[in-house]
């Protein structure tokens, strides 16, 4: 039966169809079902997407902080009824096509998601994931692997210092040393007294080890039932297959059970309430302009689909971009660098909830920012919103809602994403895809009075539920909270028993002995490497000649929409100019343009575009690891009907850009400086790699300039200069402009739908006729990069560690480079995982290869065991070279290879990606080499390869750790020789 033919109230395989609905912005049809014996509920969303998604929710509100859901979304994932193997979950990884496997846990419900094009695939993930959330084994090992558990220092040693250890743990232990994720956390630990939201549901590092085994257990039979689960699936499979799948494994075997898992709506505070809480900060660093002052107000709840629309479109009229006037009152008041972290409308809770704050800034501040954002609040009352701003902000969500995204993650995460809340809270999977009813009822709303003036009253002036918090600095309390942690260990250990001592030790040879014991997997489904395409998708394009230049064209189902990317050399840049390229990108789309203010060209960007944004991008050559493109990357699209605003506001953009206001210069340097400071907790492990590659190649060390520590310095140094002392750097980005932004120096190309084209040639046209004609400019060759090995220690605020070791190889066509592919996921999946995650505690023991930018790397995530990692590394390498590993590992490293290569992208990322294999010379022989090499990878080649590059290539590594100025001296301890160079970020 074809999925179109399914009538509603018919019933398929226990469930019985309630609901069916077209969806014809994203060109698709959702069908609701319900189980009919235990109440569990589904959604499907059929399309012609061979990206096929599954997912299972389960709501689960938590009673504290211990992280217990979090904990056990890690758990369940460690064996299961039907396979009793110690990790399924990361075994499934290497033995599957997957193109997203994950699971994750929010304030009130766990996820467990995957998507496949690969239809045997699918369904044997499908079988694994309902085992795993259904009938896990959750042994209690596993508890203390995941979550948290004693053990000695030494662990044969009871006289040696007692330690918590675990994965959550130390996860946690990173997050929560993080401003940004703390100030989620404690806003509304004090926006939500009496709900769920105010416990940190991933949990408190101080509180994880409460947590007990029976009480993880019981969280999983208490809310891990069909009664209480949300199923979802999309793409162009069948569903009738799905309903057949989960009712045979999961849902036959269980009785309607009464859940209670609702979330009731939050009591409302009487008068508003002032928080202060703190986050550590080193002893060495100033404490001047780290705090965040933040304002959130509870608003409406989750079930007022209209009042969520009209607060979605208000936050983005007075937070949107620059000419935003909240936004604009609070970069303007120079009290603060950027809008702190979470500034939006967040609409997921079942009481939502509105933020707006400003990070960068000091204590001292909290109550002259709180009164500006009121004032400027009755100020927006008082003049209002045109209604060509509105007509903008409506255009902006229109092209959310339309864009079929998916280059970073699954297009069908993110339709999952934008249901979950309100399917869960009040039974409304549908309205979140269809705005249309909600938005001609606006639209009559906005033109019978003042509308979004009134919101403004109702929810935010005139409601007492308001919570102002100040997150400052403390560079006392890592300190004082290791202190704390000290002295709790040490009551436990004086009041352990001999007996309790030796459990102890016992409990952790056994999970070591699990860890490392050879398991029987054939439980498991798994893919061969038949189920592998042989050939190379390929993405067609036709070329055209605009205005004598060259443009490519990709002929994509973009579902209305124009992308446009173009290529700009900055070969032609000089030294003293290239370290500007990152910054000149940034500011190129906010400052003013063409005789426009900023606040103007934010305003048309907004109205006619889905976006325009330039990046610095390096394209290695294919064939050798020293020829590559410095290049600026400018992307941009909007709705077909407005190709022609679009090419304006790029004319203008290109054409003559505004770097001479300094104020604005320094309000946007200062939003990047604190943009980039986040950015390190989530990212030390990328900011690590790029500083050991920059070693390496010349490649490497301009994309570490560009992208990695050396620039966040650049940026922290120009933003101590007053708005005054920035004409040197705005010369140089005027320079820039009038260097690249020429005819001569562009390559460009479209994806769109072919019938489009045309349409869009007439914006394009005009566009490229406008370009300068460019000079010729000649500059001064660059040195010769010379290789060298480098030990590196980046010291700043941070509880845990990322630790990278990074070796040069081989380029793409090189034989060798489909075999080291191989090989980075054989030493994951087989080595790094087991011994610096399960064993190590580690929330991730990751190995990559770069096939652009021929880099082998071994990197760690949220690492407490620094220098063990380093000697983990080596002992990798020893395990490869001497090829202790099955040929069922290298089937399925070769799996997880194609994995990877074979990741779907969404139309406009098709485009973009062949656009640039071209621009770097990599043809679709050499893709198809390479596939077919890395299909006929043999152990001799990864035992090789190996050798070659990794071992005889260690002297000649780099290695570099992210981590705090106390981890990295304690480790040079160790370390002797092979100390590292330590500098603060």
């Amino acid at each position: 039966m074809l999925t179109s033919d399914l009538k509603k109230d018919q019933e398929l395989h226990g469930f019985t169809l309630t609901y069916i609905s077209k969806l014809t912005e994203i060109n698709a049809i959702l069908y609701q079902f319900k189980h009919r014996k235990t109440g569990a509920r589904m959604v499907h969303v059929a399309n012609a997407d061979d990206n096929n998604l599954f997912g299972v929710a389960f709501r689960t509100p938590p009673d504290d902080s211990t992280g217990v859901a979090h904990i056990l979304e890690h758990t369940v994932l460690c064996g299961s009824k039907h396979y009793p193997v110690r990790d399924p979950f990361f075994s499934m990884l290497k033995r599957s096509l997957n193109t997203f496997m994950n699971a994750m846990t929010a304030s009130d419900w766990t996820l467990y998601p995957f998507s496949s094009q690969n239809t045997k695939d699918f369904y044997n993930l499908m079988n694994i994931y309902l085992d795993a959330a259904f009938f896990p084994l959750l042994r209690e090992r596993d508890f203390l692997q995941e979550g948290h558990r004693l053990d000695f220092a030494e662990s044969e040693n009871p006289q040696s210092p007692l330690l918590f250890k675990g994965v959550v743990y130390n996860e946690m232990k990173g997050a929560m040393a993080d401003p940004s994720s703390l100030l989620n956390d404690r806003l509304t630990e004090a926006l939500y007294p009496t709900t769920c939201y105010r416990h940190n549901s991933g949990g408190e590092p101080t509180v994880i080890p409460d947590l007990t085994w029976e009480q993880l257990k019981n969280f999983h039979a208490t809310y891990y039932h069909p009664s209480n689960a949300y199923f979802f699936t999309y793409g162009n499979l069948p569903v009738e297959k799905h309903l057949a799948v989960i009712e045979q494994h999961a849902l036959r075997h269980f009785s309607a059970q009464k859940i209670d898992s609702s979330v009731p709506a939050e009591s409302r505070l009487s008068a508003p309430l002032q928080v202060t809480r703190t986050f550590p900060l080193a002893p060495d660093e100033t404490t001047e302009k780290k705090s965040i002052v933040q304002l959130a107000w509870l608003t409406c709840d989750i079930a007022d689909n209209f009042e969520r629309l009209a607060l979605n479109i208000l936050s983005t009229l007075l937070l949107g971009n620059s000419a935003a006037p909240l936004y604009k009152a609070l970069l303007d008041s120079k009290m603060g660098d950027n809008l702190a972290p979470g500034s939006d409308y967040h609409e997921d809770n079942r009481t939502t909830y509105f933020a707006v704050g400003l990070q960068g800034t000091d204590p001292e501040n909290t109550s002259q920012i709180e009164s500006l954002i009121l004032a400027t609040l009755e100020e927006v009352i008082h003049n209002g919103f045109s209604r060509e701003r509105i007509e903008g902000v409506i255009h902006r969500l229109e092209f959310s809602h339309k864009e079929v995204t998916g280059d970073h993650y699954p297009y069908p995460l993110a339709l999952l994403f934008r249901i979950l809340g309100p399917w869960l809270h009040s039974n409304d999977p549908v309205s979140p895809l269809r705005f249309e009813h909600n938005l001609t009822r606006l639209r009559r709303e906005i033109s019978a009075g003042p509308f979004f003036e009134n919101l403004i009253r109702c929810y935010l002036l005139d409601n007492s539920h308001r919570v102002t918090l100040t997150l400052e600095p403390d560079t006392t309390q890592k300190e004082r909270e290791e202190k704390e942690t000290t002295s709790r260990l040490q009551q436990i250990q004086t009041a352990l028993s001999d007996k309790k001592k030796q459990q102890i030790i016992e409990q952790s040879r056994e999970l070591q002995q699990a860890q490392e014991a050879e398991e029987n997997l054939s439980c498991l489904p798994s893919l061969t490497l038949e189920d592998i395409p042989a050939k190379e998708r390929r993405t067609p394009s036709d070329f055209s000649r605009e205005k004598e230049q060259s443009v490519q064209w990709f002929d994509q189902p973009t579902n209305g929409i124009g992308y446009f990317t173009a290529y700009l050399s900055t070969d032609i840049l000089s030294n003293d100019l290239l370290p500007y390229v990152p910054l000149f990108c940034s500011l190129l789309t906010r400052v003013g343009a063409g005789g426009h203010s900023y606040l103007e060209m934010a305003e048309r960007m907004e109205a006619s575009t889905g976006g325009i944004q330039a990046a610095p991008e390096i394209l290695e050559h294919p064939e050798n690891l020293t020829d590559f493109k410095k290049l600026i990357k400018i992307k941009g699209k909007a709705l077909i009907r407005n190709q022609s605003q679009f090419f304006d506001i790029l004319t203008d953009l290109c054409t003559a850009p505004d770097f001479t206001d300094l104020d604005r210069l320094h309000t946007v340097i200062g939003q990047l400086k604190i943009s980039l400071e986040n950015s390190i907790p989530s990212s030390g492990h990328s900011y690590a790699a790029k500083a050991a590659a920059s070693h390496l190649t010349a490649a490497a060390q301009l994309r570490e300039s560009w992208s990695g520590l050396t620039q966040i310095r650049l940026i922290k140094d120009i933003a101590t200069l007053a708005a005054e002392e920035l004409g040197d750097p705005a010369q140089k980005l005027q320079a820039i402009a009038q260097t690249v932004l020429n005819k001569k120096n562009i390559q460009c190309a479209i994806t769109s739908e072919a019938k489009t084209f045309e349409a869009l040639k007439s914006g394009l046209q005009p566009y490229l006729g406008s370009l300068p004609e460019g000079g010729n400019t000649s500059v001064s060759p660059a040195k010769p990069f010379v290789p060298s090995p480098a030990r590196l220690g980046w010291a700043t605020s941070l509880p845990v560690s990322y630790v990278t070791r990074v070796f040069r190889t081989v380029p793409y066509t090189h034989p060798d480079a489909p075999v080291l592919m191989v090989l980075a996921k054989l030493l994951r999946a087989g080595y790094l995982h087991r011994e610096i995650r399960e064993k190590g505690g580690a929330y991730g023991g990751m190995a990559s290869y770069d096939t652009d930018g021929g880099l082998f790397s071994m990197l760690s995530y949220r690492d407490p065991q620094l220098t063990r990692t380093l000697k983990i590394y080596d002992g990798a390498i020893r395990w490869a070279v001497s090829g202790a590993f099955e040929q069922e590992q290298i089937t399925e490293a070769i799996l997880a290879t194609f994995s990877d290569l074979d990741r779907p992208l969404s139309p406009g990322g098709k485009g973009s990606r062949e656009f640039a294999n071209a621009r770097q010379g990599l043809t679709m022989a050499m893709r198809q080499t390479l596939r077919e090499s890395a299909l006929a990878v043999s152990r001799e080649q990864l035992m090789h390869v190996a050798a070659r590059y990794l071992d005889k290539g260690r002297k000649a590594s780099a290695v570099s750790v992210v981590a705090s100025e106390e981890a990295l001296k304690k480790a040079n301890q160790e370390l002797g020789s092979e100390k590292l160079w330590i500098e603060r970020i």
